[in-house]
């Protein structure tokens, strides 16, 4: 038998679509725990006939794609190509001593996003390219007394097999240090600690490719972002009531039930690891929005109705949902303070 622990997934990034990389000293390693990149093949059966008899006359392969997802927990070299797919560019990178923090952002095309090559050894037995594949999900999970966890997405278009022998691949294995829920910070809004006892980031990029068939080709077109959404989840004990009458019933915890959503984009939501990737600056990330309050916010919040358990802490499940910046500013920013120099 092989052992799944002699795997390796290795992702690089293309300065053009079409243009796969193959230098094996460009590829970051991730070390993952679930999942896997690969071809999925479009096998389709011919219509019914009639006249054919009963049983299928024909089946064809009539297009491939490849991809996967990976359930991993994130070290900070690697979550910067995550923050790199989802948002779909680096504004700004500052140095400070030695590390450096990446500010991610969506650029002046919201729907850029860049190309990967990805390489997959299962097990030793067989190894295959995969070039073009854009991110089309990133998940981070957290909760208390835990590391911060993550899940991947990709799709992407044509596969080869290749020989691994030139991979180096162990000695390029992002096995920097985890972040961990202990050294988590939530507060909502600023200043205000929110007592989560467990959240996510969800970040889905739409690629649909119903559209990307063109005839004369056996791979889709193009791998086009369609749509962003980004959404913040956390479960949340409550020791009074206001958080819950603001969402539920007035943003301005009024005694009567208005239509007015909550809006508060003025929140600070960032993770550090024990370790620090420079003196003083230990490696961390943080989820920020455009830093308004009120009706200039554009993060909405709502809450899901309370569910009570006998012999358990009360719970309250809420969602921020992120919108398009009604004024000036970023509707999202994702910062990211490692010892990488660029990406």
């Amino acid at each position: 038998m092989t052992a799944a622990e002699k795997s390796f997934i290795g992702l690089a990034r293309q300065s053009v679509k079409n243009t796969p990389i193959t230098d094996d000293a460009a590829f970051t390693y991730m070390l993952f725990t679930q999942g896997g990149l690969s071809p999925a093949p479009v096998n389709l059966p011919l219509d019914q006939e009639i006249g054919g008899g009963a049983m299928l006359r024909d089946v064809i392969k009539a297009g491939i794609v490849s991809g996967g997802r990976l359930s991993f927990i994130p070290r900070p070299k690697s979550l910067g190509f995550a923050f790199l797919g989802a948002t779909g560019s680096v504004a700004t990178v500052d140095n400070l001593d030695g590390s450096y923090t990446h500010t991610f952002k969506l650029s002046s095309d919201q729907f850029s996003a860049p190309y990967w090559t990805g390489r997959q050894d299962t097990g030793g037995l067989m190894g295959e390219q995969l070039q073009d594949l854009r991110m089309n999900s990133l998940a981070l999970a957290w909760r208390g007394a835990r590391f911060v966890t993550g899940q991947l997405g990709f799709v992407g278009g044509l596969p080869v097999p290749l020989a691994t022998t030139t991979w180096d691949a162990l000695s390029k294995v992002d096995s920097g240090p985890q972040f961990i829920a202990p050294l988590g910070t939530i507060e909502l809004p600023s200043a205000t600690p929110l007592k989560v006892v467990g959240g996510s980031f969800l970040s889905t990029m739409a690629i649909p490719l119903d559209e990307q068939w063109i005839v004369g080709s056996y791979q889709p077109d193009d791998f086009q972002i369609t749509q962003r959404a980004f959404a913040l989840q956390m479960a949340v004990k409550i020791s009074d009531g206001d958080l819950y009458t603001k969402m539920m019933y007035d943003p301005a915890g009024g005694s009567a039930w208005v239509a007015e959503v909550m809006r508060e984009a003025d929140f600070n939501l960032q993770f550090d690891s024990p370790i620090e990737a420079a003196s003083g600056a230990p490696y961390s990330f943080s989820i920020a929005a455009n830093g308004q309050s009120g009706a200039n916010a554009n993060v909405t919040w709502t809450a899901q109705p309370l569910v009570l358990n006998a012999g358990r802490q009360i719970i309250m499940n809420i969602t921020g949902t992120f919108l398009a910046d009604p004024l000036a500013g970023d509707p999202i920013v994702l910062s990211l303070t490692n010892t990488t120099e660029s990406y």
